[in-house]
């Protein structure tokens, strides 16, 4: 279940004297503040969704939202709201989510690099992620052993219908067919041609 929804908070304050209350036609002090508005997701706020101006008579304690204010009061108010700022806090879920972005983005990119590594420079061990081409199956190789120009591999007695599933499969046990080779152009060619599509070191 994805918790989400808007919340308000106090922002500032301020008291502003020789104003006329329409209520008690008085010229008093007016506590005049301003309240923001933001979404959260789970609790955490994402962005701000504007923001809202009251005005409470010291006199009468009658509470006006701005539309409901007199031209004087109402610019009064105006005037508070512009000298107040909205909090960075109230940003902190976005920056979040930009944060996990850009790490997915940076995670990916090394991998990719890393992946070119991989298949120059193969080494025992490393499992070969490739779609059974016969069956539509997600597989996988393992190197057992490298010669100057061969890759010695096990294939795996397992296949997923799903390649999110693929590190599922891929245990020890699951390994006991016969080792052939492969040569290494011909492993960098099937990368090219997407049929293997990653190397797990």
């Amino acid at each position: 279940m994805i918790f989400y929804g808007t919340k308000g908070t106090h922002l500032h304050s301020e008291r502003k004297s020789g104003i006329k209350c329409d209520n008690c036609n008085e010229n008093t002090v007016h506590n005049l503040s301003v309240y923001g508005k933001y979404a959260y997701l789970y609790w955490i706020p994402v962005f701000p969704m504007g923001r809202k101006s009251f005005s409470e008579c010291t006199n009468c304690k009658v509470t006006l939202e701005q539309n409901g204010m007199n031209e004087k009061l109402k610019n009064a108010s105006k005037e508070v709201s512009k000298n107040t700022k909205t909090p960075i806090w109230y940003w902190s879920g976005l920056g979040i989510i930009l944060a996990i972005i850009g790490l997915i983005i940076f995670t990916n990119l090394k991998h990719s690099g890393d992946l070119q590594d991989y298949i120059n420079d193969p080494a025992v061990g490393d499992v070969i992620k490739y779609k059974n081409s016969e069956s539509g199956y997600f597989t996988t190789l393992k190197i057992t052993s490298i010669t100057a120009d061969s890759v010695f591999v096990i294939q795996n007695d397992y296949e997923t219908n799903k390649k999110s599933d693929v590190n599922e499969i891929n245990k020890l046990v699951n390994y006991t067919e016969p080792s052939y080779s492969m040569g290494k152009d011909e492993i960098r060619n099937l990368f090219d041609e997407k049929v293997f599509y990653d190397i797990k070191r």
